[in-house]
């Protein structure tokens, strides 16, 4: 729908249109200092320059489930990780559940700014994922913010 109707607006209508979709809470547009990009309602981060909806550095997502003291062992892990593959250090990186409400090392999401890449971990960040223990519930997400 968003689609359609930017399509069928004109140079002169494009921006209102833009600005009713943004009113309707079916776009937000991105506080980034050099972005102002529109994304869907259903985008948590932009998809022109990666930042949350605020402007703000992509950051942590700690689940309620999460010691934090685990957590930050976490965080270690995956730099060490990605120092020892020699891949290049990600600004965050996104786990998903499994059926069973533990943290999955495979299938996570790697941020690059707006550049996304799937990737599976080993089983030293598995460890430190299981150190996490069960979600509470599937609900919840695991974000760890590596530029820090």
């Amino acid at each position: 729908m968003i689609e359609k109707a930017l399509q069928a607006a004109d140079e002169r209508q494009e921006e209102v249109v833009r600005e009713v979709l943004r009113a309707a809470g079916l776009l937000w547009q991105c506080k980034g200092p050099d972005c102002r990009f529109d994304n869907t309602a259903t985008q948590e981060l932009c998809e022109g320059c990666g930042r949350q909806r605020n402007g703000c550095r992509i950051t942590d997502d700690v689940p309620p489930s999460a010691h934090p003291d685990a957590f930050e062992l976490l965080r270690e892990a995956l730099k060490e990780y990605f120092e020892r593959v020699g891949k290049e250090l990600p600004g965050a990186v996104t786990f998903s559940l499994n059926f069973e409400r533990e943290w999955r090392r495979y299938d996570a999401s790697l941020h690059y700014g707006p550049r996304v890449e799937n990737h599976d971990f080993d089983s030293e960040v598995g460890m430190a994922l299981d150190d996490l223990g069960r979600a509470y519930d599937h609900g919840e997400t695991l974000r760890v913010a590596l530029y820090h």
